[in-house]
């Protein structure tokens, strides 16, 4: 309690005036207390009242306090007192002055540690680190508990949720349980051992779990403790090995050897790659150690290359040797990057080396390869170039520079353009741009400039070098002087012409020849069907002749005539078809396509392929009526029909017991089933014989046009040619089975075909009349009288005016005059010199908006090498009477006529 009193006086009088007053007063309160003893004691001490206030002196106002309160003590003395002792006043000098002493330094003392207190009191109130005094709960001896006697502003905040000041609290109240006895257990161990100890503990603070790193020492009666929250440092450490055991972790995967290095230049930690790669441990390639596998030659540059970069804390790339763990140098390419903290610290280098001699190994071939490469373009007699990626030529050969006569660096670029002749300039810079813009090839001749002034022909030729990824890097050319080359050339080509003409009409005098003999065969089948065709047109016109006689014998009887009459029709309708059917087999009809029901169409050409046949061979057809339809031209399938029949009539000439069967049916193909067949459904229209068979290499030779195993004028070997191109204009396929002496299967694969929406024809015998052709005129232009009658009453029934001409000319001069017509209906074959087509255009040439018709039994040639025949509609002969009027309204259209 003195002591503390004496600190809080000694500090509390800081200015000179205050303490020398306060010393003197010390002294006369002093002198006071010596008198008032005087009245008390006989005989009071003259100096022993002094020594406080010399001692209270010193304390406050220090030597010199001291020094005064001592002097003035001892005048006090000398003037109150009437004969003071000399020994005994130089005695009470000694010793005050003595005191004066010992005053001071206990004065400087009190002071450092007042100084030392309030240096403590601002570290514990504003330090991070938490501090407490706890003083030990003792009973029987034992300690039992621990209270809390001092806790600075920290560890107040750190105080357990719930606990409002730590100060005068016991430790088990603050920590109920395992983790208040825990800590009893601890401060006990303390005191026991004398500490200090340094432990971490979790706390939950805040609702937060911390990590406290603590330190106990054992004081007299208790311990102090420090403790603070190093929560973020632990987690910084956390993530630091987790961020090094990634990095590790990425590094050791990665294919490239990976290291890093410490502040001093020693390596720390090396991957796995680079472990493998020189065979060594990671203990013997720590520090320097990894230098044992560096090539003698590069140990040195390398150390000294490190030491550099290390001062100026830079970016390293490197390459040297490094023994493999085959006892092979390998070189390595190092790149060195320097690693820093959060602070910005130093802290070593991490590197990264990959293998290059394979590359150095290439870069060395390459540029002896380049030294090859020139050598040998110095010795070539090509003119050699090179340019940029861009076009821009960049290099010249000596022999470019001495052929040309200029130096290179005046052809750079475009300048070697300047050399070429005018007339090829455009073509070739054209070229040469569409190369280098598309990556194409680049071959051109043209014309060069030589030293002396005389303009050859090159051939330029050039091609792109590209790298990896597909861009062209450079181009590399040469030219050649083809001179002679393109004179020969020049004179090869007009005697080569003159062969392509004499060739060319050797072709034509040909291909009439091979037309000449397709027509002959075509020709000769139609003789073999002569016979057949004269006994059904008779059997028609039988028909035709009686009916009509009948009529005229009894014309009153209606309904026998009406009879009469359709049978009449019917059989006139049959002839048409047999007439249709021998104008395509001779290729004188136009062909289309359709979608047809195949069954159906090989039961309507099966009695001309009867009569196409010998009557002692049987012809059989078997098959699905439902078998299905396939888009293909109908005349032209009956001509190919028919001529599979011809032949398997040959085939089977003069062998008894024999057969020709036609079947049909439908088959699924998978891909490659049937050779030149798509996949999918087909229609299979097969025509098979027992006839004498094919050998292998006739078989193989079947479809070649012009080869026939028959004798000399028996049949041109155009049948089976002209089958197989029909089969592949519509899509199918052609297959033939045959063996030597067990006849012949020639199978037609047609693709099947959806049913197409057909309109249903009009009634034979009712016509619909809109009235469009009521009041036009028509010129008739017709030779045959009997048919120009005939259409002459046919027109009369719809209303028409007709007008009637036998001859082209005729009608020309009619047309000239002063009437006009409505619509020209127009014959094609006709006499005087022009037929129909020609009538029709120039009457299209005098009168662009008359519609025409023309009609034929038989055109031939004429309507096909018209060129501008698809223009007009062509009516075929016969033709009904619905017929012609749907052609006249379909010509006369919606426009109006004259009336």
């Amino acid at each position: 309690m003195v002591g503390r009193w004496a600190q809080r006086f000694a500090t509390a009088i800081e200015h000179p005036a205050a303490a020398y007053a306060a010393a003197l007063a010390a002294v006369a309160l002093a002198a006071g207390l010596r008198y008032a003893a005087g009245f008390v004691l006989p005989d009071p001490p003259n100096f022993m009242a002094y020594y406080p206030a010399v001692l209270f002196a010193t304390l406050v106002a220090g030597l010199r306090g001291g020094l005064i309160a001592t002097l003035a003590s001892a005048g006090a003395v000398a003037l109150w007192t009437d004969a003071p002792n000399q020994s005994q006043l130089i005695f009470f000098m000694v010793t005050a002055l003595a005191t004066v002493l010992i005053a001071r330094a206990l004065r400087r003392a009190i002071i450092r540690g007042v100084a030392a207190e309030e240096r403590f009191r601002i570290f514990q109130e504003h330090g991070l680190d938490a501090f407490v005094i706890l003083e030990a709960v003792i009973e029987n001896g034992a300690v039992v508990d621990f209270a809390w006697v001092y806790a600075n502003p920290a560890a107040e905040e750190m105080a357990p949720d719930g606990i409002d000041g730590l100060v005068g609290r016991r430790v088990g109240e603050a920590f109920p349980g395992e983790i208040g006895a825990g800590t009893i257990a601890r401060f006990a161990a303390v005191m026991a051992s004398g500490g200090p100890d340094d432990i971490e503990v979790r706390r939950v603070i805040d609702g937060q779990e911390r990590v406290l790193r603590s330190s106990a020492v054992r004081l007299e009666n208790g311990v102090a403790v420090s403790f603070r929250d190093v929560t973020a440092q632990r987690e910084a450490e956390a993530a630091a090995v987790r961020g090094r055991d990634q990095f590790r972790n990425i590094a050791n995967a990665a294919p490239v050897l990976i290291w890093t290095s410490g502040v001093d230049q020693r390596a720390s930690w090396f991957n796995d790659t680079w472990l493998a790669f020189t065979g060594r441990t990671l203990e013997q390639e720590r520090g320097r150690g990894w230098l044992e596998n560096v090539h003698p030659d590069d140990r040195e540059p390398l150390l000294a290359a490190y030491a550099e970069h290390a001062v100026h804390r830079g970016t390293a790339r490197l390459e040297y040797r490094i023994r493999r763990h085959d006892g092979r140098y390998r070189w390595l390419e190092e790149t060195a990057a320097p690693a820093f903290d959060n602070e910005g610290a130093f802290m070593g280098y991490v590197g990264s080396c990959v293998d290059v001699t394979d590359r150095r190994v290439a870069e060395t071939a390459l540029r002896e390869g380049e030294a090859r490469v020139r050598a040998l373009v110095d010795s070539l007699p090509q003119l050699i170039w090179s340019t940029r990626a861009d076009g821009y030529c960049d290099y010249l050969s000596p022999q470019w520079t001495a052929y040309t006569g200029k130096p290179a660096a005046e052809q750079f670029g475009e300048g070697w353009l300047g050399l070429v002749h005018p007339e090829d300039r455009d073509g070739v810079q054209q070229a040469w741009s569409q190369a280098t813009r598309g990556g194409l090839p680049y071959d051109i001749e043209y014309r060069l400039r030589r030293h002396d002034g005389v303009y050859r022909w090159v051939n330029g030729r050039a091609s792109a070098v590209r790298d990896p990824a597909g861009a062209i890097h450079r181009w590399f050319g040469t030219s050649t002087d083809i001179t002679e080359i393109v004179e020969a050339r020049t004179e090869l080509e007009v005697r080569v012409a003159e062969r392509t003409r004499e060739l060319q009409e050797s072709l034509e005098e040909q291909a009439r020849a091979e037309a000449a003999l397709a027509q002959a065969q075509r020709l000769e089948t139609v003789g073999r069907l002569t016979g057949g065709v004269a006994h059904d047109f008779n059997n028609l016109l039988t028909v035709v002749i009686g009916g009509l006689d009948m009529i005229l014998r009894h014309p009153e009887d209606t309904a026998r005539v009406r009879r009469l009459g359709e049978a009449a029709l019917a059989a006139g309708r049959r002839g048409e078809r047999l007439t249709r059917q021998l104008l395509v087999f001779a290729r004188r009809q136009e062909l289309k396509l359709e979608v047809v029901d195949v069954h159906g169409l090989v039961e309507q050409v099966e009695p001309l392929a009867r009569r196409a046949g010998d009557e002692g061979v049987p012809l059989v057809l078997r098959g699905d009526p439902a078998v299905g339809m396939s888009r293909l031209d109908p005349a032209q399938f009956e001509a190919a029909l028919l001529n599979l029949v011809v032949n398997a009539v040959d085939a089977t000439a003069g062998r008894p017991g024999a057969s020709i069967e036609i079947t049909t049916a439908r088959r699924t193909l998978a891909e490659g089933e049937v050779a030149g067949a798509p996949a999918g459904d087909h229609i299979v229209v097969s025509v098979t014989d027992t006839g004498a068979g094919m050998a292998p290499e006739t078989l193989e030779r079947a479809f070649e046009p012009f080869f026939t195993t028959k004798e000399v004028g028996k049949g041109t070997g155009l049948g089976l040619a002209q089958v197989y191109g029909f089969i592949k204009q519509v899509g199918g396929a052609v297959a033939i089975e045959s063996e030597l002496g067990r006849g012949t299967t020639v199978a037609l694969y047609l693709p099947a075909a959806e049913p197409e929406a057909r309109v249903e024809p009009p009634n034979d015998h009712v016509a619909v009349d809109d009235g469009r052709a009521r009041g036009a005129r028509i010129l008739l232009v017709e030779d045959d009288s009997a048919v120009r009658a005939v259409t002459e009453g046919l027109l009369d029934d719809l209303g028409c005016r007709v007008t009637s001409e036998a001859d082209g000319p005729s009608a020309l001069l009619r047309l000239a005059g002063p009437e006009r017509f409505d619509l020209l209906i127009s014959d094609i074959v006709m006499p005087g010199g022009m037929n129909g087509a020609e009538l029709a255009r120039a009457a299209r040439a005098r009168h662009p908006d008359l519609p025409i018709i023309l009609t034929t039994g038989y055109a031939g040639d004429r309507l096909d090498q018209a060129p501008d025949a698809s223009a007009w509609p062509v009516l075929r002969k016969p033709f009904r009477a619905e017929q012609l009027a749907a052609a006249v309204r379909d010509a006369l259209g919606d426009a109006r006529v004259s009336v």
